[in-house]
């Protein structure tokens, strides 16, 4: 005999990753020999790749030279970033730090970008020489202090945080020292674009003596864009063997590929398994 069980929001615990099935009447017998398997998840992708709780790698740094070199943390609020959104962000705070001058044309110009480099498989810093002095035909509407002699800004990978790992740089300045030139560099490890790249799905009924740990249901790729839904139907019946005995609930747990908890903010989804006894 097979069963069908749903679970949604509903089911949700105070752990927003742990699902939580309770059985009619309080309990329920399951057999020997008895087998379960998922027919279906719909989930929003709606955790976070930024975020101080879960990852610690929300900040890093800049040093910028005026009439001193002074240094700046740039600290980034919780939620998804592309390179794209992280250059969006830092030059938010050059603005903010008034770090920046305006072209002829009326367009910002700052001496600091990371982007994307997709045939290198990396992230890409820029930094750009601050001048002397103010370029002909450019306005300084934040009154820049300009240096001395040309200098670069640095980035500054910290080494007590795991920002670094997002964007595929350890930890150091970039560049190791302000320098009279243009300086450009790639990323020194793999970009680690976002901590989740796979989710587990595991269950406490579940008896899977091949596998460490024994209750994986299991797992599913992220095929999706942030904000949108991920929906995994398997192809076949993964049938898994499930431990006989009465219960009353059993719980659905989504972790990582490394069985980290999953930070889900968005819990309106939904859970099908079969359940055969």
């Amino acid at each position: 005999m097979s069963n069908n069980l749903i679970l949604n929001s509903s089911n949700v615990t105070n752990q927003r990753n742990i699902f939580q099935y309770n059985f009619l009447n309080g309990a329920f017998v399951v057999p020997d020999d008895s087998e379960m398997c998922i027919s279906g998840i719909t989930i929003p992708y709606s955790w976070y790749n930024i975020q101080q709780q879960f990852y610690n790698n929300t900040s890093f740094q800049i040093t910028w030279t005026e009439a001193v070199l002074s240094t700046y943390t740039i600290n980034l609020a919780n939620g998804f970033y592309s390179v794209d959104t992280l250059n969006q962000f830092l030059q938010g705070e050059l603005i903010n730090l008034g770090l920046y001058i305006v072209d002829p044309n009326g367009d910002n110009v700052y001496y600091l970008s990371m982007v994307y480099n997709v045939s290198t498989y990396s992230v890409q810093l820029l930094s750009f020489a601050v001048p002397t002095a103010l370029p002909a035909g450019y306005t300084n509407p934040a009154g820049l202090v300009f240096p001395a002699v040309a200098s670069t800004p640095q980035f500054i990978i910290l080494p007590t945080n795991n920002f670094g790992s997002i964007i595929g740089f350890t930890a150091g300045s970039y560049p190791p020292a302000v320098q009279a030139t243009n300086y450009s560099v790639l990323s020194n490890t793999l970009p680690n674009g976002s901590p989740v790249n796979s989710i587990i799905v595991r269950c406490n009924l579940i008896s899977n003596n091949v596998v460490s740990p024994s209750d994986i249901l299991d797992s599913f790729q992220i095929t999706g864009a942030f904000g949108s839904n991920l929906n995994y139907s398997p192809n076949f019946e993964k049938w898994i063997k499930i431990k006989s005995g009465r219960y009353s609930n059993f719980t659905i747990t989504f972790q990582d590929q490394n069985f980290n908890s999953i930070p889900i903010l968005d819990t309106n989804l939904l859970i099908t398994l079969l359940l055969k006894t």
